[in-house]
């Protein structure tokens, strides 16, 4: 088995392996609105940023995850203030328990370590959380919680 950087000829696994996953945070198949989106973005993206690492063996992909990196200013837990947020984990349901998933996941904390990352981020699913918890991954209470505002909100904003 091979672990390499994604590539365009992967983006049709990429698509498939995305929807599963997302499966797993939304509770059922993506609409088929979305998965157009995700073919339009893997048919556009440059395969730069973010990393995306792929397992392939024998010319079949069996899975993937990626990691984007962004710089953030330093903080007592996060003196680099460099940061990953490690995303789109998933591997073939036919190709589960052979090491895959970790195999991959090892790659992508590597990376992590290489750029000097002070601070991995994720968001676990009940089938992930037992690998990143393998690892010292665990929940953390934010004392100042997220706030979010997705971009369908942003362009009806009055910002004038």
């Amino acid at each position: 088995m091979e672990i390499r950087k994604a590539l365009p000829r992967d983006a049709d696994d990429l698509v498939r392996l995305r929807a599963i996953m997302l499966e797993q945070v939304i509770g059922g198949p993506p609409a088929e609105a979305d998965l157009r989106v995700l073919r339009d973005f893997f048919t556009r993206w440059v395969y730069d940023d973010p990393l995306c690492l792929v397992a392939e063996e024998g010319g079949e992909v069996l899975g993937c995850i990626a990691a984007s990196f962004y710089n953030h200013f330093p903080s007592p837990k996060n003196p680099s203030g460099m940061q990953a947020e490690i995303h789109n984990f998933a591997v073939y349901e036919h190709h589960r328990g052979k090491g895959i998933g970790k195999t991959l996941f090892v790659r992508i904390l590597r990376e992590c370590r290489d750029r000097d990352v002070g601070r991995i981020s994720l968001y676990a699913t009940a089938m992930g959380r037992p690998i990143y918890e393998s690892f010292g991954f665990s929940s953390e209470v934010i004392v100042c919680p997220e706030m979010r505002l997705y971009y369908r909100d942003l362009v009806e904003l009055d910002l004038a």
